[in-house]
């Protein structure tokens, strides 16, 4: 889904200004956090980069948008699961955490297509 391997000419550039506007250069458009989610539903790649500077704050952009989805009342991820993420900043173990979410979300994404299927075949 989100995680598709792409050259870099498919990747969309967008801006973040010091006002907190995002700018998608690929459309020519400002665009808000909701559409930056849809954009990730649709499996369309970005990378966020601070206008002034240039520094790649996607991961920043994208937390902030998980902030807000869970506010507006969509929460997915358990209290608990938050509780053990923090606890692992700093922790010995936080260099694997990463590529052990990212393989445990690919399994999941898998599992996900085989049950999508099995319900379609009904």
């Amino acid at each position: 889904m989100a995680t598709k391997s792409r050259g870099d000419d498919d990747v969309i550039v967008i801006k973040k200004y010091a006002n907190r506007r995002l700018y998608n250069t690929a459309k020519s458009s400002y665009v808000t956090l909701d559409h930056l989610a849809q954009m990730v539903r649709d499996g369309q790649e970005f990378v966020v980069r601070d206008a002034k500077s240039g520094e790649d704050i996607t991961r920043s952009v994208l937390t902030q948008i998980i902030f807000e989805a869970e506010t507006k009342g969509a929460s997915m991820l358990p209290t608990n699961f938050l509780r053990d993420i923090i606890s692992l900043y700093g922790d010995s173990l936080q260099s694997v955490v990463p590529g052990y979410l990212e393989a445990s979300m690919e399994t999941f994404r898998k599992n996900q297509e085989r049950m999508r299927e099995q319900v379609g075949a009904l």
